[in-house]
């Protein structure tokens, strides 16, 4: 019978006494495993091929050779072996090895690291998205809690990104106490200046109107026509404009009373010392 060479793998008869190829022991020296049907050398305590512990005790030796006959005669549950090595003999199924399991043991966990790295992958990239669309809101905005914010939240964004952001915090945060001067100020002048150096903020609209009121009140401490006709040039769209205009028509229709009280009064003393002059005349 044709064997697989339990050292070198090659084949060779089982009643042969050495391997040709290899040159170990092979005659009376071979049995087959119990777990998986390799053939192994009898004296071996562990089956290369499946790794199934061979117990010596409880070992049946299945010589291959000359007494081969007798060992199957005595053992009927025993597979036939025919003596014609041209005749293949059907193997009994191999069981999976160890190695088998730990191959996929080690395929499983390499599967399930990649979909950990995957994930951390894409946790990552979304993060770093939403770390960008904040930093460009925050650039854009011109309110300080809107980049206090960003800074709070964001304490691992790019060294870069913070420094920008915390160079306009600053800015914002002095154009603030440049308005709070401005306002508590109550002075024109203070006021124009932080209009003409902020003009996009949002306290511009706040500060023309509080201009607007200033140069009215000014207008009625003075409450004269040129007061009020200064107001009105200045402020044309001015909150008081109406107003300005009706105490200019009002002044204005004073003057005009004033005016036409005091041709009367003239004439009236024109009349007089007409009369007066013509009396002295005619005495």
């Amino acid at each position: 019978m044709i064997i697989k060479c339990p050292e070198c793998g090659h084949q060779v008869s089982d009643r042969a006494r050495t391997c040709p190829s290899c040159g170990v022991d092979i005659a009376g020296k071979v049995t087959r495993c119990p777990d998986c049907g390799e053939f192994i050398f009898k004296d071996d305590h562990e089956c290369p091929n499946c790794h199934c512990s061979i117990n010596a005790s409880a070992q049946e030796p299945e010589a291959i050779g000359p007494d081969n006959q007798q060992n199957t005669l005595s053992n009927p549950n025993a597979p036939v072996v025919p003596n014609n090595p041209n005749i293949d003999v059907p193997q009994p199924p191999k069981k999976k090895s160890r190695k088998v399991f730990w191959s996929a043991l080690i395929i499983g966990f390499v599967l399930a690291l990649i979909i950990v790295l995957l994930g951390i992958y894409y946790v990552q990239k979304t993060q770093r998205e939403n770390e960008i669309r904040a930093y460009e809101n925050a650039l854009m905005s011109s309110e300080p809690a809107v980049l206090q914010n960003f800074l709070d939240m964001y304490i691992e964004a790019p060294v870069a990104h913070r420094d920008s952001i915390k160079v306009h915090l600053q800015a914002l945060m002095k154009i603030d106490r440049d308005w709070d001067n401005a306002r508590t100020s109550l002075s024109k002048k203070a006021l124009q200046l932080f209009i003409d150096r902020n003009p996009d903020n949002v306290h511009v609209r706040e500060a023309r109107m509080m201009i607007d009121s200033l140069d009215f009140e000014s207008a009625r401490m003075l409450n004269s026509m040129e007061s009020y006709k200064k107001y009105m040039e200045e402020h044309e769209q001015g909150y008081y404009y109406d107003e300005a205009k009706s105490e200019y028509d009002r002044l204005e229709q004073e003057m005009v009373r004033a005016a036409q009280m005091k041709a009367e009064q003239d004439s009236i003393k024109a009349a007089e010392e007409a009369a007066a002059a013509a009396t002295t005349v005619v005495e």
